[in-house]
């Protein structure tokens, strides 16, 4: 009896123009998004694999002296594999820091040279199914239950030894089966094309994190397959159904994930990259009057102590050198007051924005397309995470490489002054610590998405039951 429910939803289904439609769609928009990613990737490969032999090129002597010294080397963040079916922030994010700079950051985002790309959004994988097939499951789903009650075909068919519980989950095999095909087949041509593809070369860890992203894809979709089952057991009307999940697939899938940014930013609010300057400028320029006065106090008592009365006597000869080591001494204290005011100001704004970011993240989870956004870049090495990783690595590099050279012997000469630099010289160069997370680690990151959204379905799936089983056929 269940075999031959699953059979007539799987026929129903696949013979309606509202399937036809819907598979022709999703065979588009999932290719089209493949090629598109695979190209995006391509061309920024070739940006990065470009800019690297560029600066490789000008780190040859005599420019590397120039570079190393005004700390003008260049850090790059690889494009990632995977970017090119979940872009996550690719396209925002910065792609070149220089060692030089006073506050870390990274600059040339796609973002600054093409704006339409911030105003349209990417098209990956992961737009096309957290919308383009969750609303395909909401016009699938939405009339399986009062459909039939409206037709009078369901009350015909409880007429006979049908089980409720028997024909419910009937119907929710035979329907996710025909969801699934319209994304498998599509999916399974996209990625022989990605596993074709001469330029592309995907480790093992990469299919296996292909693997959890299609799962965490599935999951997805089977939050709304379940919330349409639950929504048509409790309506009367395939209307209404169709409104009230077209208004919860708004709401839980746009509204929540924009609105937990905005609520995060208010209960924990944090000062913006500019006040951060400003509070150092005004650090260092208050330091600086402080360094001066001391200085001119000082240098007044050194007068008395060596009475100097000329120029050309043996006593200046002494007050100068005194001075320049007094002088030396107070350079030295506020540097090491700059920078110690500089981490911890950097170090209590990451942990503000750290806090925030989190905050955010814990709201927005009750949509599961946070989740599934969330999970998916996080596999791909695309997610905000990432980012902030590669950023972070630029800040411990900045001073590994400032000390590298201020105290490497091979960059001076007997007398102490800086020589020409060959290419034996930078054996030894650190370099930033960057590279992929291992998958273990991204699996652990990825298990709060995955609760919540098991646990989405297990409520949903509970919901369907119990008001399938209560339900008015009449």
């Amino acid at each position: 009896m269940l075999k031959d429910i699953i059979k007539k939803e799987i026929l129903d289904h696949l013979l309606s123009a509202k399937f036809l439609f819907m598979f022709l769609i999703c065979f588009v928009l999932i290719l089209l998004s493949v090629y598109m990613g695979v190209s995006e990737y391509l061309e920024d490969k070739k940006i990065y694999d470009d800019d690297v032999a560029w600066d490789a090129l000008a780190m040859q002597p005599p420019n590397t002296y120039s570079i190393l010294l005004e700390g003008a080397l260049k850090i790059h963040r690889p494009p990632q594999p995977l970017g090119a079916l979940v872009k996550g922030v690719e396209d925002a994010a910065g792609r070149v820091s220089l060692t030089n700079k006073q506050e870390v950051s990274l600059n040339e985002s796609k973002y600054e040279s093409n704006p339409l790309t911030a105003v349209f959004g990417a098209f990956d994988l992961i737009f096309v199914v957290k919308i383009v097939l969750s609303l395909f499951v909401i016009l699938l789903v939405h009339d399986t239950i009062c459909g039939e009650r409206e037709k009078g075909t369901l009350k015909l068919t409880l007429s006979n030894s049908v089980p409720r519980d028997r024909l419910l989950l009937g119907k929710a095999i035979g329907g996710y089966i025909s969801l699934i095909v319209p994304l498998l087949i599509p999916l399974l041509l996209g990625l022989i094309y990605l596993s074709l593809h001469p330029q592309i070369v995907l480790t093992g860890e990469d299919w296996q994190r292909l693997g959890l992203i299609f799962f965490m894809f599935l999951l997805y979709l089977s939050v709304f397959f379940f919330l349409g089952l639950l929504v048509s057991s409790l309506t009367m009307r395939s209307a209404t159904s169709l409104i009230v999940l077209l208004f919860i697939w708004s709401v839980w899938g746009i509204v929540v994930p924009k609105a937990s940014v905005l609520i995060a930013g208010r209960m924990q609010p944090i000062p913006t990259s500019n006040e951060i300057y400003t509070q150092k400028a005004l650090f260092s320029t208050q330091l600086s009057r402080e360094l001066t006065q001391s200085m001119q106090q000082k240098q007044q008592e050194l007068l008395k102590k060596y009475n100097v009365t000329s120029t050309n006597s043996p006593e200046y000869q002494e007050f100068v050198k005194a001075a320049n080591e007094m002088s030396r001494e107070l350079n030295q204290e506020r540097t090491d007051k700059v920078k110690e005011n500089t981490a911890r100001l950097d170090r209590d704004y990451l942990m503000r924005k750290d806090a925030q970011a989190s905050l955010a993240k814990n709201i927005s989870r009750i949509s599961p397309a946070s989740a599934v956004t969330f999970s998916a870049t996080t596999l791909a090495g695309t997610g905000t995470d990432d980012y902030n990783r590669f950023w972070k690595a630029v800040m411990d590099f900045k001073p590994v490489i400032t000390t590298w050279v201020s105290t490497n012997s091979d960059l001076r000469d007997e007398k102490g002054a800086y020589k020409q630099i060959n290419s034996s010289t930078l054996v030894g160069m650190p370099q930033p610590a960057i590279g992929p997370e291992k998958l273990d680690r991204l699996a652990v990151r990825i298990l709060p998405d995955l609760v919540s959204m098991i646990v989405m379905i297990v409520i949903l799936m509970g919901g369907a039951y119990f008001a399938f089983i209560r339900c008015d056929v009449r």
